[in-house]
C-alpha cells in the first residue's frame, strides 16, 4: 500500500484516503507554501585540456567544444553498450597468411646465402 506524508502534521496515511486533503488534519497539500524552483548555477571556471584557455561559463564551454569538434562524455548510457563487432573485409585472413609466409620465406632464403 502506498502512503503519503502530510506537510503540515507530518503524519503518513494511505494515498487512497487522501480526498482533497490530509485525512488526519485536513491540510490541503496542493497549496504548498515555500516551494521554489531550483536554478542550476553556472559552472566554475576551469582550464581547457584542449588548448589551455580558461572557460568561464556553460555557454563558452559548449562553444569551445563545438569549435574543436569535441563532445562531452559523462554518464552516457551508450558507452555501456557492447560495441558491434567489426567485420573484416573478405580475403583479409588469406592476405595476412600470405604476407607472413612471404616474410618467413625471405628470412629462410637470406640465411641460406
Amino acid at each position: 500500500m502506498r502512503s503519503r506524508l502530510c506537510n503540515a502534521c507530518r503524519k503518513w496515511s494511505p494515498v487512497s484516503d487522501w480526498d482533497g486533503g490530509c485525512p488526519v488534519c485536513g491540510h490541503d497539500n496542493s497549496q504548498r507554501a515555500g516551494v521554489s524552483y531550483q536554478v542550476m548555477p553556472d559552472i566554475k571556471p576551469y582550464k581547457s585540456m584542449i588548448d589551455g584557455r580558461i572557460i568561464t561559463s556553460r555557454s563558452r564551454h559548449r562553444e569551445h567544444l563545438r569549435d574543436h569538434d569535441c563532445i562531452e562524455v559523462g554518464n552516457d548510457s551508450s558507452l555501456r553498450r557492447k560495441p558491434k563487432p567489426i567485420e573484416s573485409p573478405p580475403g583479409l585472413k588469406e592476405k595476412i597468411i600470405r604476407a607472413v609466409n612471404d616474410v618467413e620465406e625471405r628470412k629462410r632464403r637470406s640465411k641460406c646465402h
